[in-house]
Formats: structure tokens, sequence, C-alpha cells
């Protein structure tokens, strides 16, 4: 995708607030590769002062997204409320000093704020994305379920097969021994 919409040329703007606005819809969400947002459908508001070669920039976000459930596969929708505070100045070269402090090279003066609105958007997601209980796909639910329950048989009958054994080796017996001195 990669446009100049979401480029803001620092150097030229002038000393005070400024409001920007952005809808971010399912083509801006599909043009990330492997990202796990499907698709959505965000409005970004953003609040820039600028005061001197200092800028400082509060983002909100509010919308929702389109995502897989981690338990069951099926499609959802997350609903994202989120808010940023950015401080960029300018530099020598492009560098993110911490989480909240970015330096830009004055020569160019611009920011690219593409793949920064994406990934705040991502991190405001929860860490496993799930449906509400009782939502998920049922049939995928049984077959969860299911191997749930042969893993579980089959670890308890490791497990049985372990203490027989232990019983019959008199090796284990003569350590079992050593450990209890």
């Amino acid at each position: 995708m990669h446009t100049d919409q979401y480029k803001l040329c620092l150097r030229t703007l002038s000393e005070g607030d400024h409001e920007y606005s952005w809808l971010l819809e399912d083509k801006y969400f599909q043009s990330f590769e492997a990202n796990g947002i499907e698709g959505g459908e965000v409005e970004v508001h953003l609040h820039l002062h600028r005061m001197g070669s200092i800028f400082n920039l509060t983002f909100s976000y509010n919308g929702v997204v389109d995502t897989t459930c981690d338990r069951c596969l099926d499609p959802m929708e997350i609903d994202i409320e989120a808010e940023r505070e950015l401080i960029v100045k300018f530099g020598s070269e492009y560098r993110e000093e911490s989480d909240e402090i970015l330096v830009i090279p004055e020569l160019d003066g611009v920011l690219d704020l593409e793949w920064l609105l994406y990934e705040d958007i991502v991190l405001s997601l929860p860490m496993q994305r799930l449906h509400d209980e009782g939502d998920c796909n049922e049939e995928m639910m049984e077959i969860i379920h299911g191997v749930q329950s042969e893993e579980i048989a089959s670890a308890a009958q490791d497990a049985g097969e372990d203490e027989e054994e232990s019983m019959i080796d008199e090796r284990w017996a003569a350590l079992k021994e050593l450990k209890r001195d």
C-alpha cells in the first residue's frame, strides 16, 4: 500500500496545534503481511502540538478489527479503544530513544505514520484473542475436548506403566533407597 496519506511533513508545520484524522479500513490492514488482523474499521484521531523542534502527538483509536479466535479459529471482531502519546524531535538520524520518544532526521523532516498506527492497534489487542465463553464454534470445541480427553487418558496410562516398571525393576528400588538417606 505505502501511501503518502500517512506522512506528516513536520518541518513545514507552523507552531501550535494541528488535528488529523484517518479511517483505517480492510485495505489498510490487509496491506501488512502475516498480521493476524484481516480487516476492520478504526478511526484514528491525532492531535499534534508543535513547540519549536519538539512535537507532542496524541493518538486516539476507536473502532473494530477482524481477527481469528485463538481457540476455535473462527472469525471474530475485537473492539479497539486506545490512546497513545508520542514525542517527536529532530536529530541527525532516525532513532527510537524509548517507546514515547522518537527522533527523525531534521533534513528530511517527514514522519511516516503508516506502520506506527498499525503497531499501536496490534499492541492494543489482548494477548489471547478468544470468543466469549459459549460463542466458539461448537464443532471445533468438540474436537478440542476429544483431543484433550485422549491426551489425559494417554498421560494417565503412561504414569501407570511407569509405576509398574518401577515396582518391577530392582534398580529403581535401590535408587529410591539412596534418595531416602
